[in-house]
């Protein structure tokens, strides 16, 4: 391998941080700035002048990423390295496999998923009589898992929460440890959390550790929470060069324990670090960047920077109001029609969630292909974590949490009575359910038989776990506990989709042998996994992408709409109390305004349906800090006549600053609606309650109606998609 190679293409800053020698230094990289070129090319220089592979850690945020990082540097030196790159948990997950586990657990632990551990919360909140309703378990966790993410023990959590809520929950963290312990797993934070401390409590352990790590490379180091910048100190501060790339800029992670202040001190935690900046841009356009970067520069808690692109000036970038959320949706979908490029260049971004509701609407009306980033999550879905859990048992038949999920998956008349007994026998003689299964009292002879086939099963998957690959024992594992056979005769849609993500799930098996080769195991594949995430999933082709601002982190594409720039949304309404949360909602924009590589373009609307009714919006904060020359367009509505009456009987209220009042620039476009072709199947006639048939979601039944005639607003219930929203004259619903 030729060292110029390496640094071929590269420009000055970024050959500096590839060429850097030992110590600390940090890389700040902005939006678009090439700073995965600059981490592979540094670490095929580190092996090329003689570096051990087997020493050099890489770690980052995603599966995704680590696994773009390893392609690229085995393209650099021809053929994949030992060293290890992947995500901080993965790290962790390793490292407690190779100790033997720590805290009570086993090296065969188990990883307890989300659903695992709202059911553990659930349960401990119910030995301790507290009220769902006050305290919801979601809530409940997710102190837990913030706790975790701050580095802070159950112990602890006790000792510096003392109010009324403070107190209960502290019970429930030390009953939840207790449970997770009792089921032999630790929980996604565990990963980081219990490898802090337990090199904090060892100093052979830490000095063995630090011995394995010569290089350290950090990804994303504006992303890490407490525990994650706690085990960066622990292994780095000793390595001989230790790297770290980050952009204050884009930290957007603050709801899930990340502190912007890792990456802002990191010359006071290591002392004599190098800082190299890259600010050329290889994404998007030179307007584009000038916004994004006049919204950014109002934040107080960063480094100065301006990012210069190296492409065109390209246009303008638009700032559009519309007079509601309808026609905002019609005329960014529209406009994406309009554009005769491949979908998949197109994205809609959004602050909430709900947003998205809009758009599908009007996708689906417009026949347009879409797909949703960040709904339910492949692995999360009810028959893969049913599978997954016989495959846990094939591997370790006392993993309670597992063999509670399937016991009775699919129903083999072992019901609550049976395993409230089953638990009980286990409690008493301190063994796994799966033990007590076996001659626990007080069970029916029609449970017992059930008990024992479904005993016979696992053990006959356990049997076969060693000799058989990860692929070909999940297969076996379908058939013999008649999971498969549960869906194979229906072709009802829901079935028919679980199959089809069953048949997914033993693919992906096939990609981990092909991917791991000799080295794949069927343990190795159920910890791949148990670390999936949702950044993780493939970017769909031949659709318009809508998804969260945060869900974009890490993503392009051409052309890009930020929806909802109003007050409320973006900054959201729960940030507005917080000069470091605005500063966050602030990056979070900035975030999404950088993803578009030729077009970008802001939306808001005056008026919004929200909780059921219309409510004026105001233009966010942030729409005064764009710079003059972006296009500041007032969109004519879809019929002339709604701009005819009282601006305040429509419900709108405009209250930005002057700067932020649109006013037509140009000549406004042509509205969507006017060409449109008459809407068939109008609600003339049509009650509350009757039955009607939309040519997308189906039949359905009428349930409420605010207004009348063709403005009417209608509720409908479909039996396939759930409740929607429309107006009467758009609704194109027939009698059903």
């Amino acid at each position: 391998m030729a060292g110029e190679s390496l640094l071929e293409n590269l420009n000055p800053e970024q050959r500096e941080a590839v060429l850097a020698g030992e110590g600390p230094m940090l890389v700040l990289a902005g939006a678009g700035s090439g700073k995965t070129r600059v981490v592979t090319r540094r670490l095929a220089r580190l092996v090329a002048e003689g570096a051990d592979p087997r020493r050099i850690v890489a770690v980052t945020f995603t599966n995704k990423a680590a696994e773009e990082m390893r392609e690229r540097v085995a393209a650099l030196v021809g053929g994949r390295l030992p060293s290890f790159v992947g995500t901080f948990h993965s790290w962790g997950l390793r490292f407690l496999r190779r100790i033997g586990g720590a805290e009570g657990r086993t090296a065969n632990f188990a990883i307890a998923d989300t659903a695992d551990q709202l059911s553990i919360v659930r349960e401990a909140m119910g030995e301790l009589g507290l009220s769902e309703q006050t305290f919801p378990p979601g809530s409940v966790h997710a102190r837990i898992s913030a706790s975790k993410s701050a580095a802070r023990s159950s112990e602890r959590f006790a000792a510096e929460e003392d109010d009324f809520a403070g107190t209960r929950i502290a019970d429930v963290y030390a009953r939840y440890e207790k449970k997770l312990r009792a089921a032999n797993a630790f929980d996604f934070d565990d990963l980081i959390a219990v490898p802090v401390r337990e090199l904090k409590a060892s100093d052979a352990l830490r000095d063995r550790e630090r011995a394995r790590i010569e290089h350290l490379l950090v990804d994303e180091y504006q992303d890490t929470n407490a525990a994650q910048d706690s085990l960066i100190k622990l292994l780095g501060q000793s390595a001989r060069s230790l790297c770290a790339v980050g952009d204050e800029d884009q930290s957007i992670y603050a709801w899930r324990g990340a502190r912007v202040e890792h990456i802002l001190r990191f010359e006071e935690d290591f002392p004599g670090a190098r800082v190299v900046a890259l600010t050329r841009n290889y994404r998007s356009t030179a307007k584009i960047l000038e916004a994004a970067a006049a919204v950014v520069a109002h934040n107080r808690r960063r480094r100065p920077k301006t990012l210069v692109s190296e492409g065109a000036p390209g246009q303008p970038v638009e700032l559009r109001a519309f007079r509601d959320d309808r026609y905002e949706a019609e005329w960014v979908i529209s406009e994406i029609r309009r554009a005769e490029r491949p979908l998949s260049e197109f994205a809609v971004l959004f602050r909430v969630n709900a947003q998205s509701r809009s758009f599908e609407d009007e996708l689906m009306r417009q026949n347009v292909p879409y797909v949703v980033i960040g709904g339910m999550k492949f692995y999360e879905r009810a028959e893969v974590k049913d599978a997954i859990a016989y495959y846990r048992l094939a591997l370790d038949p006392n993993d309670d949490l597992a063999f509670r999920r399937v016991v009775n998956v699919p129903a083999r008349g072992i019901g609550g009575v049976t395993l409230e007994r089953l638990a009980a026998a286990a409690r008493e003689r301190g063994v796994s359910l799966f033990e007590a299964s076996a001659d626990a009292p007080g069970i029916t002879d029609r449970a017992r038989i059930a008990l024992d086939r479904f005993r016979g099963i696992v053990a006959a998957a356990g049997a076969r776990a060693q000799e058989l690959s990860p692929a070909d024992l999940l297969e076996l594992v379908l058939e013999q506990s008649g999971y498969r056979a549960m869906y194979a005769a229906s072709e009802e849609r829901e079935d028919v989709a679980r199959r089809e993500n069953l048949i997914e799930l033993v693919s992906a098996a096939r990609e981990y042998e092909r991917r791991e080769g000799e080295a794949a195991t069927v343990r190795g594949f159920l910890d791949a996994v148990s670390l999936a995430t949702d950044a993780d999933a493939p970017r769909p082709s031949g659709a318009v992408t809508l998804m969260t601002l945060h869900s974009a982190k890490g993503l392009e594409f051409s052309d890009v709409y930020v929806a909802g720039l109003e007050e409320g949304f973006l900054p959201h309404v729960q940030s507005a109390g917080s000069e470091e949360e605005i500063e966050e909602e602030r990056r979070l924009l900035y975030v999404g305004m950088t993803r578009a590589r030729r077009h970008l373009t802001l939306t808001l609307a005056r008026q919004r349906m929200l909780y059921g009714e219309t409510r004026a919006r105001q233009a966010s904060r942030f729409a005064e800090e764009l710079p003059e020359d972006v296009a500041r367009i007032e969109d004519a509505a879809p019929a002339a006549a709604l701009f005819s009456g009282d601006e305040a009987e429509a419900g709108f209220r405009w209250e930005a600053p002057e700067r932020t009042r649109l006013a037509p620039r140009r000549p406004p476009p042509i509205s969507v609606a006017r060409r449109r072709a008459p809407v068939p199947g109008t609600l003339a006639g049509f009650a509350r309650g009757a039955r009607v048939r939309h040519p997308t979601y189906g039949p359905g039944v009428i349930l409420q109606q605010e207004g009348s005639g063709e403005e009417a607003r209608l509720t409908v219930f479909f039996d396939r998609a759930g409740k929607k929203k429309f107006v009467a004259k758009f609704a194109n619903l027939t009698p059903g």
